[in-house]
């Protein structure tokens, strides 16, 4: 099933169900508290209203949202309930999940970089974490800050939904609920220039430092969505095809598969110092860019426009770019 949370005119923000090829959107909560009216067993269930709760809440709502699901995907269901299912196009659609306990992001997970890099004998996956205000829906403004060359990173990201620690590697995939589309968006030039200090140590040698506390989180830098689309209807994580395009420019384009560490490590690898729980994301990495683009010339704030993720299965993000003078 694909999921989204939408409001819709001047409504509450409510969990929707994709139906008629993603072109409309069946308010769950509505359309199963008139299925279940007569059912006093199922009627005393009252539907979440957050993505968040509703993953947290286990089989529960799933069962409901199948219940309804079977009733809306034909016409006498559509005509029966068209008060409480909304055009896809006519709907804010907020991010499937804006509240996250744990937001972790993999860097320097595609081969193409991994490969050349110079790297300790033994290493371990590197990741860094996001604030939750950095998360916006899928047709949100972006924000882009005045420090230079700042650029989209279209990544797939999944979303926890069975609790979990030291999760063994053959388990992994289990704890996941759903993926959805990601925008890293970075502010590239930032860590170049000022987010940097190279320690000078007692005995001569040289560290250099770098944190990703701000270059990757200003508020806006993570659109996602619209969808958070179950396992079972999702593409295999490590499968997965993504796209980005700046306006009507092709700028990245790739393949989960060609990332260095798949799906279930990075479950199994997080949750050993993590205690995954429903909702946690995991953004699983990028890809490269289109030439003749590099990931050093896509510069949001100086062409504007819009900026599009997609990720065949899980649906597009298109997000228009405000760039803010002074903002750094």
């Amino acid at each position: 099933m694909k999921f989204c949370q939408f409001r819709h005119e001047s409504g509450s923000r409510r969990i929707g169900l994709a139906c008629q090829n993603d072109k409309r959107i069946a308010d769950l909560g509505a359309i199963y508290k008139q299925l279940t009216a007569s059912d006093n067993e199922l009627a005393a269930y009252e539907f979440p209203v957050s993505m968040k709760a509703m993953i947290e809440e286990g089989d529960k709502p799933l069962n409901a949202a199948l219940i309804v699901a079977a009733t809306v995907e034909g016409d006498e269901g559509q005509a029966k309930f068209s008060g409480d299912i909304v055009e896809f196009d006519d709907t804010h659609i907020h991010p499937p999940i804006d509240d996250p306990q744990k937001f972790f992001a993999i860097a320097i997970n595609r081969h193409g970089g991994w490969d050349s890099a110079d790297k300790p004998d033994n290493p371990n996956t590197t990741y860094f974490v996001k604030l939750s205000s950095t998360i916006v829906g899928p047709r949100d403004t972006v924000r882009i800050p005045d420090a230079g060359q700042v650029g989209p990173e279209i990544e797939l990201a999944i979303v926890i939904g069975k609790p979990g620690r030291d999760i063994p590697l053959e388990d992994a995939l289990d704890h996941i609920f759903g993926l959805m589309t990601h925008n890293d968006i970075t502010a590239h030039e930032m860590r170049r220039t000022t987010e940097w200090i190279r320690m000078n140590r007692a005995d001569g040698s040289q560290e250099h430092l770098t944190y990703p506390g701000r270059y990757k989180n200003f508020d806006t830098f993570s659109p996602m969505g619209p969808w958070l689309v179950t396992s079972d209807e999702a593409p295999h994580p490590d499968e997965a095809i993504l796209d980005a395009w700046l306006n009507k420019d092709h700028v990245q384009h790739g393949s989960t598969a060609d990332h260095v560490y798949k799906a279930a490590h990075l479950i199994s690898y997080l949750s050993r110092a993590h205690a995954l729980v429903p909702g946690d994301i995991i953004s699983t990495g990028t890809v490269g860019p289109v030439e003749p683009w590099t990931m050093a010339t896509i510069n949001l704030g100086e062409v504007g426009g819009v900026i599009h993720s997609s990720i065949e299965g899980l649906g597009k993000t298109s997000n228009p770019i405000e760039f803010v003078p002074g903002l750094r």
